[in-house]
């Protein structure tokens, strides 16, 4: 069976090469540059560098799987693990980005494309989000591509003199330690210190950390990480807390609604755990449930009553999609690169470890619970017609949850194969990063 699906996946890589590559050719208009993966120069992403960044996160895996040979994520406090993971996967994620200097953290702040650059032609929060569906097309791809809710952050840090390039910057940098923290905690909620012990090393040098530092999605990915930890929080206690958490839970999955259009699909990462807690019976789950319905919905209330109907953003932006780069892509092609570029972001220790989880079912089951989330999320998405391409970008939501699927291989009495499978994960993410010039 391994050798089955790691067949199937290195032909549905090289497959989605070089299919795309001849696309590239006869049609530029699909913008790829690095199919499957989209480069910042759209004839040819690809350019072998070198830059000291590739040294930094070379050490910082080191660490980690130093860490893994001398037991250190065992026998740590939890406590450790989580800040260790948090700030680890903070610093591999910027050394990567920093493989091509400052550019690598800002450019994809500055680009015309992006958030930043419509500050200065939207007009007040409250007339902005009022008139946001109709005004659409002012605005660039970035804005017309999601709701209004960052465009709202970034005018909130410039109201209170936090305008500019780095705020941001910094904001995307932080967001990737919260996201590891948060699905660290939702793990550990779930499934225990035992399988939490075991992810931490496999988020901190995880693939799709080339894409976090410089793009808005890892904003994205850190709320969504945040409110799924709570919600787990909340199905464990048999307290009334269950509520408080639940409210904090459903107001950050009502947020991320706000923030990207995947948040949708995003919700059966939570869901899924929560369902069968709820089969189960958890007292716990049923009052977080109920409490994040009640926030989730007092937040979509807010936003209509401010002018901004969430599923009359969708049908704008739907529209806005297929009159750009989209109706250049063809269907056959991104249904398999699409894919091709998920596996390529998670990693091959990830890949490998899916078997393994799902055989592992019964021993961890709420472990599989929280990856079969983040794969049915990404399998929504990918069905939605509403990413052809750019997926190693916008699915960053959900990849660090299908990455929980890696500590399957990552155990304490195999160090040899622990080490091996950390390390992988490590080289294929510097070696991405040293040949692919990613457009963010």
């Amino acid at each position: 069976m391994w050798v089955v699906g790691t067949a199937a996946v290195a032909v549905t890589i090289a497959i989605s090469v070089r299919w795309g590559r001849s696309l590239q050719r006869t049609s530029p208009e699909i913008f790829l540059g690095a199919a499957p993966l989209v480069g910042r120069n759209f004839r040819d992403g690809w350019d072998w560098r070198f830059g000291w960044g590739l040294i930094g996160a070379g050490g910082v895996a080191g660490l980690v799987i130093g860490g893994v040979w001398t037991d250190w994520w065992w026998r740590a406090r939890l406590r450790w693990v989580v800040a260790t993971s948090t700030a680890g996967a903070t610093l591999f994620a910027t050394a990567l980005a920093l493989t091509d200097g400052v550019d690598g953290i800002v450019y994809g702040v500055e680009h015309e494309s992006e958030y930043l650059a419509n500050l200065a032609i939207t007009p007040p929060a409250a007339s902005f989000v009022r008139h946001f569906v109709d005004d659409i097309d002012r605005y660039s791809v970035h804005v017309r591509g999601h709701p209004p809710g960052y465009t709202l952050v970034l005018k909130v840090f410039d109201a209170i003199g936090l305008g500019g390039t780095w705020p941001v910057a910094v904001l995307q940098i932080v967001a990737v330690g919260v996201t590891s923290a948060g699905v660290l905690v939702a793990v550990w909620a779930f499934a225990g210190p035992g399988w939490m012990r075991r992810t931490a090393p496999m988020l901190v040098v995880a693939p799709y950390a080339l894409w976090m530092v410089s793009s808005a999605d890892a904003v994205y990915s850190a709320v969504g990480a945040c409110g799924v930890a709570a919600c787990a929080m909340g199905q464990r206690s048999v307290r009334w807390s269950a509520v408080g958490w639940g409210l904090i839970g459903g107001t950050l999955l009502a947020a991320l609604l706000f923030l990207t259009y995947g948040g949708a699909m995003f919700l059966l990462v939570p869901a899924v755990p929560l369902v069968a807690a709820l089969v189960r019976r958890h007292v716990g789950a049923w009052r977080t449930v109920a409490a994040a319905t009640v926030a989730a919905t007092a937040v979509t209330l807010a936003f209509a009553a401010a002018g901004f109907w969430w599923f009359d953003g969708v049908a704008v932006t739907r529209r806005e999609y297929w009159e750009g780069t989209a109706q250049f892509r063809p269907l056959g092609y991104f249904a398999i690169a699409n894919l091709a570029a998920a596996c390529i972001a998670v990693g091959p220790a990830t890949l490998a470890g899916l078997p393994v989880t799902w055989r592992t079912r019964r021993e961890w089951p709420w472990a599989a619970l929280l990856v079969l989330g983040g794969v049915a999320a990404l399998l929504a998405a990918h069905a939605s017609q509403y990413t052809r391409a750019e997926v190693e970008r916008i699915w960053l939501l959900f990849f660090p949850w299908i990455a929980i699927a890696g500590a399957s291989l990552v155990r304490r009495d195999r160090r040899a194969g622990a080490c091996l499978a950390v390390a992988s994960q490590a080289a294929c993410a510097i070696v991405l990063q040293a040949a692919l010039v990613s457009k963010w």
